[in-house]
């Protein structure tokens, strides 16, 4: 899915001064890491970059933005003319959300899911690496010859830590690990990240998943599990979207659970399904009925409200199993 090498990404990089590096919306850790690992080194080279989100950066991982959560293009200086934009782990145009025009002036995008939605003039695409990270981790490396920074190297390592889930994934590879090993090397410190990542959640978090455990619902012969939260549920319990970030993982965790589905309520009314997948069913090939997409073991997909239990109904039916 390449269609220009990592030599060809920093010669490009090389030439131009101005950047934007834009993020997919609910950034993730691996988009973070991967956006502000790139912004700072291309900072480091002399030029002027800055990352681009439609959605704040969620309170968890505000670790990895010095506290800064917000990143719109109107807090940019005014006199700031961008001439290249990149985006990191941005699968499709609709994960630009309100941004969404933005896409089709995308320079270069960088990123690591299979079902990658071309958009951008420049593609550089790895679908078996772990992360986007180690996709970015290649680039700074040559650009910067190997001298990453601590801070750097710590970007880098939470969202390579984070979309493996602390390397325990199946898209863990010796490559994934050796990248690791490197930047812990360069600083990284990874006992204190991956304990922000894993470990401290706030207490409104705590209650966002215990809702989740009260009220999930096990499907299949229990295996699939399945939660809905609405903005009801939400106001009512004190919890805020940002606090569901880990819901998915944690319904997935009772033993024989093969497949996890968690549909939130967003503020427009719509939903977001988000599903994964510890066997052989590939998710992202089911959310891609409904416009969705992203790994074989984690994707997700948006639907509207009168659509989500049609929807939540019609991924079960493809999974295959039977009651």
């Amino acid at each position: 899915m390449n269609n220009i090498t990592v030599m060809g990404i920093c010669k490009m990089l090389q030439q131009k001064n101005n950047f934007l590096v834009f993020m997919h919306e609910n950034p993730d850790a691996d988009a973070v890491g991967s956006c502000f690992a790139l912004v700072y080194t291309l900072r480091k080279l002399g030029k002027t970059a800055y990352p681009v989100c439609c959605d704040k950066v969620p309170s968890s991982l505000s670790f990895m933005t010095g506290g800064a959560r917000e990143f719109a293009l109107d807090d940019l200086p005014k006199d700031f003319t961008p001439e290249f934009l990149v985006s990191t782990d941005v699968a499709s145009p609709g994960q630009f959300g309100a941004l969404k025009a933005y896409a089709p002036k995308v320079n270069l995008a960088l990123d690591h899911h299979a079902t990658h939605d071309r958009f951008a003039k420049y593609l550089y695409v790895e679908p078996k690496a772990g992360a986007c990270a180690e996709i970015v981790y290649k680039i700074i490396n040559n650009l910067l010859s190997g001298n990453i920074s601590e801070e750097i190297a710590s970007l880098l390592y939470a969202g390579l830590a984070a979309d493996t889930g602390g390397f325990r994934y199946a898209n863990t590879t010796p490559i994934t690990h050796k990248v690791a090993a490197k930047l812990i090397e360069n600083g990284a410190n990874h006992a204190q990240i991956c304990r922000n990542l894993f470990e401290c959640k706030s207490k409104s978090a705590l209650a966002a998943e215990a809702f989740a455990m009260e009220h999930v619902k096990y499907l299949s012969g229990g295996k699939i599990t399945y939660v809905k939260i609405t903005l009801a549920d939400k106001r009512s319990h004190s919890f805020e979207d940002e606090d569901t970030y880990d819901v998915i993982n944690v319904i997935r965790r009772a033993d024989g659970v093969k497949i996890a589905i968690f549909a939130r309520e967003k503020d427009d009314g719509s939903y977001k399904i988000s599903t994964r997948s510890s066997c052989e069913i590939d998710v992202a090939k089911i959310c891609g009925i409904f416009g969705g997409g992203g790994h074989s073991g984690a994707a997700g997909c948006s639907v509207p409200p009168d659509m989500v239990d049609t929807a939540v109904e019609r991924i079960v039916k493809e999974c295959g199993f039977n009651d």
